[in-house]
Order: C-alpha cells, then sequence, then structure tokens
C-alpha cells in the first residue's frame, strides 16, 4: 500500500490525546455532608477518581482510537499499484453558429458539453484527453491531458461563436493528435460525416428545427433617402410568417409582414430613411430556435470626397481621369509650387517628387522610381491582386519605361516580365508608383485606364471608409486608414476599445461578436472620425438546421495498458463510519 498525502498521518495525533484523557480523571468538588454513614462506600469511589492510576481496559477507548487511524489513514490517500486498460481521447466540440439552436431541450451546444463532460468523468483513471474546438480556425485547447479537472474547466469555458467551422483544418489536427495518442476521436456536432472520412465517433445533437434567417442587408443613397434592401429565407420544412423590421440608428423605422413556403426567399424592401443614418439593423419576429440569424447589421457608407492635388506641367489624359472619380475633389499645380504641400488626402505627381514630401496624404506617381531605362516591345498587363479591383484586365502598348523594385510593395503592372507599377505601404502611407510617362504608352486610350484608376481610389478610399461595410463575425479585418490619421483605434458594441494603429500600417482586428462596430480615428490635432460598420453572423451559411450527413463507420481505438494506483480511500471512510457508529452505540448503552 501507498499514500499520496502521507502527511495525513499527523491525524495520529489524536491517539496519545485518547489516551490521555482516559488516564486523566475527573476530580470530584467537596460537598458538606450530613452524616458519615456512607463513607465506606464513597471511598471506593473517590479512590477511583485520583489521577494517573493505571490505565483499564475500555472499549470505547479502543473504538475511539481505531477510529483516528482510519482517519489519519483516509487523509493519507491510500492506494494500491496495478495494471489498467484504458483508452485515449480526442474530444472535438462543434463552435459553428447552428450549435445555438435549442432544440433539443437547450442549445445543441449545451447538450454537446454535457456529453463531452460525462466522457472525461466516467473515463477510466490514467486516460488521455486532448481537446479541439471546431470554429473558423480549429485549434488545440488542450493535448495529452491525464488532469481530468483541467479538461473539465477547459470544457466549461468554451462558448459557441457566430461563425462557421473550418472542417478540412479541424480533420487535420484530429488525425495528428490521434497518431500522437492512438485511442479514438470523439466528434460533438449537428451533422453527420463532417469529418470526410476519418474515423471518429459522432455524437450528434439535432432536433430538425423549423428555422427562417436574415441573409441581406444593403442600403444606398437615392435622392429622397437611403434605399435599403433585406432578404428573408425560409430553411425549414414548413411555411412560415415572419415580420421584418427595420432600424436607423437603432430607432424602428418601418416593419413588413411576409409569408415563406418551405425553402423560399423573399426580398423586403424599404425606402425614404433619412440621408445621414449611421447605422442600419434589420430584425425578424417571431424568433425561432436560432435566434443569431434573426438579425443584420449595417454601417451606412459616407459619400463625403477627398481632396486630390494633381501635380503636373500639362497632362490632360491624368487630369480627365482623376476629375471623374468620385472619390476626389480635385485640384491643380505646377511642380514650381510643388514645395511645402499640405491640407490634400492625395498627391498625384506626374514626373519628380518635390525635395520635401508632404507630411501627410497619399501618394501616386507617374514616370517615377529608380532603374535603368529599356524599351519594351511586348504589351503591358495587369497582375491580379485582391486589391486592386480590375488590373488583371488592363492590358496596352508600352514604348518606354522603368523597372521597378518590389521590395516595399507588391506588382501592379508588368511588361516583358518586368514590373513597371508597384503599389502598397511604404513609410507609413499608402504609395503607387509607375515606371512610365502615360505618353509613352496607349494605356489612356484604352477601357483599362479609368478602371484602373478606379481600383486605385477604391484602394485609397475604400467604400465606408473601414472597407468592412459587411464584415463576418471570426473573420480578419484590416481597416484602411486616412491619410491624415495618427491614432486609430475600434470601439466593440460592449464598449470596449481595441487600439489598431499606431504603428502603421495599422494592426488586423477580429469582430467575434454580432454587432455595430465603430472605427475612430484621430489626426494631429485631435480632430475625430468616426465610421460605422456591421459585423454579422455566418447567415445562410449555418442557418440549416435539417441534418444532410449519414452516419459512417468508424474503427475502434486502441487501448494501453497502464500502471497506475487503485484508490482505496473510499473503503476506509466506509470502515471508519462503521466504528463511529459502533462507539455511538457502546456509548449509549453505558449511560
Amino acid at each position: 500500500m501507498r499514500f499520496a498525502s502521507p502527511l495525513g498521518f499527523l491525524a495520529l495525533l489524536a491517539v496519545p490525546v485518547i489516551v490521555l484523557m482516559y488516564l486523566l480523571k475527573q476530580k470530584y468538588e467537596e460537598k458538606e455532608i450530613p452524616s458519615l454513614y456512607l463513607w465506606k462506600k464513597a471511598f471506593p469511589e473517590t479512590k477511583s477518581a485520583q489521577p494517573w492510576q493505571k490505565l483499564r481496559k475500555n472499549l470505547l477507548m479502543f473504538l475511539q482510537i481505531a477510529a483516528a487511524v482510519l482517519l489519519a489513514v483516509s487523509l493519507a490517500g491510500p492506494f494500491i499499484m496495478g495494471k489498467m486498460q484504458v483508452t485515449d481521447y480526442v474530444l472535438a466540440l462543434d463552435c459553428s453558429m447552428s450549435m445555438q439552436a435549442e432544440d433539443v431541450g437547450k442549445s445543441r451546444f449545451a447538450a454537446a458539453k454535457e456529453a463531452a463532460r460525462d466522457i472525461v468523468e466516467n473515463a477510466p483513471a490514467g486516460s488521455s484527453f486532448s481537446l479541439i474546438p471546431v470554429t473558423e480556425e480549429p485549434y488545440v485547447a488542450l493535448s495529452a491531458s491525464r488532469d481530468t479537472q483541467a479538461v473539465l474547466r477547459r470544457l466549461d469555458a468554451l462558448q459557441p461563436t457566430a461563425g462557421g467551422a473550418d472542417w478540412q483544418m479541424a480533420k487535420s489536427l484530429l488525425q495528428t493528435e490521434k497518431n500522437a495518442l492512438g485511442g479514438e476521436i470523439l466528434l460533438f456536432t449537428d451533422d453527420y460525416g463532417q469529418l470526410d472520412g476519418l474515423s471518429a465517433v459522432e455524437t450528434v445533437l439535432n432536433g430538425g428545427g423549423e428555422n427562417a434567417a436574415l441573409t441581406l442587408l444593403s442600403g444606398r443613397e437615392q435622392e429622397d433617402g437611403l434605399l435599403v434592401l433585406t432578404r428573408v429565407e425560409n430553411y425549414g420544412k414548413e411555411s412560415c410568417e415572419r415580420t421584418v423590421t427595420l432600424y436607423a440608428d437603432g430607432a424602428a423605422f418601418d416593419t413588413v409582414s411576409v409569408e415563406l413556403a418551405a425553402g423560399e426567399a423573399q426580398d423586403v424592401t424599404f425606402s425614404g430613411i433619412p440621408l445621414g443614418t449611421e447605422t442600419l439593423m434589420a430584425r425578424i419576429f417571431p424568433e425561432d430556435v436560432l435566434t443569431a440569424d434573426d438579425v443584420l447589421y449595417q454601417g451606412v457608407a459616407g459619400t463625403s470626397k477627398r481632396k486630390a492635388l494633381l501635380v503636373t506641367e500639362q497632362n490632360l489624359f491624368l487630369e480627365k481621369a482623376l476629375s471623374v472619380m468620385g472619390q476626389l475633389e480635385l485640384y491643380k499645380t505646377s511642380p514650381e509650387n510643388a514645395e511645402n504641400l499640405s491640407g490634400y488626402s492625395l498627391y498625384v505627381f506626374d514626373g519628380a517628387l518635390p525635395e520635401t514630401l508632404p507630411e501627410h496624404g497619399f501618394l501616386m506617381q507617374f514616370n517615377g522610381g529608380e532603374g535603368g531605362t529599356r524599351g519594351f516591345s511586348g504589351r503591358a498587363r495587369g497582375v491580379e491582386n485582391k486589391d486592386i479591383t480590375g488590373a488583371e484586365n488592363v492590358s496596352f502598348d508600352i514604348a518606354e519605361g522603368r523597372t521597378l523594385s518590389e521590395s516595399w510593395g507588391r506588382s501592379l503592372l508588368r511588361a516583358d516580365g518586368q514590373t513597371i507599377a508597384v503599389y502598397g505601404e511604404r513609410d507609413g502611407r499608402k504609395t503607387a508608383v509607375f515606371g512610365f510617362d502615360l505618353h509613352d504608352t496607349d494605356l489612356p486610350l484604352t477601357a483599362g485606364f479609368p478602371v484602373l484608376l478606379h481600383g486605385l481610389m477604391e484602394w485609397y478610399f475604400p467604400q465606408n471608409t473601414a472597407d468592412i461595410a459587411g464584415a463576418a463575425a471570426g473573420e480578419d479585418i484590416e481597416p484602411s486608414l486616412l491619410p491624415e490619421t495618427e491614432q486609430a483605434w475600434i470601439e466593440t458594441p460592449a464598449g470596449e476599445r481595441t487600439e489598431i494603429a499606431p504603428p502603421f500600417p495599422p494592426r488586423a482586428f477580429s469582430g467575434d461578436e454580432p454587432g455595430i462596430y465603430r472605427l475612430i480615428q484621430a489626426d494631429g490635432e485631435g480632430n475625430l472620425t468616426q465610421t460605422a460598420f456591421g459585423v454579422n453572423g455566418r447567415n445562410g451559411l449555418e442557418s440549416s438546421l435539417l441534418p444532410a450527413g449519414e452516419a459512417t463507420a468508424y474503427e475502434a481505438g486502441k487501448t494501453k495498458t497502464v500502471s497506475m494506483g487503485r484508490n482505496i480511500r473510499n473503503g476506509a471512510l466506509l470502515l471508519l463510519l462503521l466504528v463511529l457508529a459502533i462507539e455511538w452505540r457502546v456509548n449509549c448503552r453505558g449511560d
């Protein structure tokens, strides 16, 4: 026998105390009596009250000593070593938005956590557990842990998200953990076949709840106000009726009722919303088993123009093209007057840069950059990228240009295999450099010229400034800041503040909870610019609650033999209770 907590044997100090109590008998008080007739009878009793006399046999004393010994053994944590067959487990918990549906008596996620908790609590001692929450970016929350309480704490801390689940990444993580542990994969989710053939025990929580969802909220300006379009879809097997309410800046604006057949979608429009409205919210009533997709949020894009300065001797092509850009209020000056410039959001230099660049503002330069001059006989083409919309469709002839380095940015245009235009963040500001003169190309005569400039303007000054009008919960957001911004932060619906700049470029931000967020920018003079934007759940993608997959066969996991201690504390405690019961009974009979 071994003991997990030997300090428990300190309880044995109670044994000499018990013996001492039986050696030291109580002393009688002096009393005046009327006669000594009973003295002979009182004398033996007086003798027995004398302390430190010979210890006599006493059943109560032995029972109390036995109880003290059993208590000490129990506190010491007795166990005996042995062999046991156990299975290790990789627990995977689906944390996607559909798991919030309350069609199994409670939420699917709460039922999944209870099922996982039962596995952990009832597994044989010595089992190891890995825990993987399946989210937009699955991760290993705990790996090969034998600490049952630590596993339960991590499990209890998990919450469902408003996003989806990346099952391919989850499959890779689960396979890696299973290879390391052996054992079995236990998946707790709301549909079958999520792991695409990976052997797993699937616990599926799905009550087949009826559900309708808002899947679109979009607004645009008209002369008489904002026109807002919403879409309601019925993902259930039965027809339903829903009421759509639109809120403008938090106040109810209008309500429309729609009837939807099974699987039907309907568009609902609202018009006449006052110009200047910053935020929109649409909600459907009555709520169903999945309330997370009954609401959508949207920030309203601003229409203010940005001041741009064109520095050129004479370039009608560039001047005309920039003047029709809806984002810009264009001004022009000559290179001779290009020193000490300030007050513009964008500076377009047709030729060389001034000796001192403006402190604030984005830059665009034609016929600039460093590199050797060379002739190009081929055609120049745009490079496909995620930032400049339509750049890949640009194609033109170039007679002469300059090759540019991509060390600070990304290639925008190429000719004869060489980069001739670069864009990106340079010294903390957005910059685009073209290594050719427009007069040496036929680019201004092509349909791609306004497309290219429009794509650049959208990159410089994205719609809604933050370029996140339709952000989804859990995905990274990369805000685009104004050129004069010196400090920027994002305010969450709960009022918490997250700093994103400085340093520049700004840090990515992830909004985990649906709602209205605000991007706040401060310039050098302390002026604040606020832009509202909405973050929404995966409405539509996570709104179908009916099971679609089929159960798959799985291979039983491997077991392992471990040397472990069998706890016998409970047996010692039961014996202690028995001894105390006997002691109580003997004491009662003695009285």
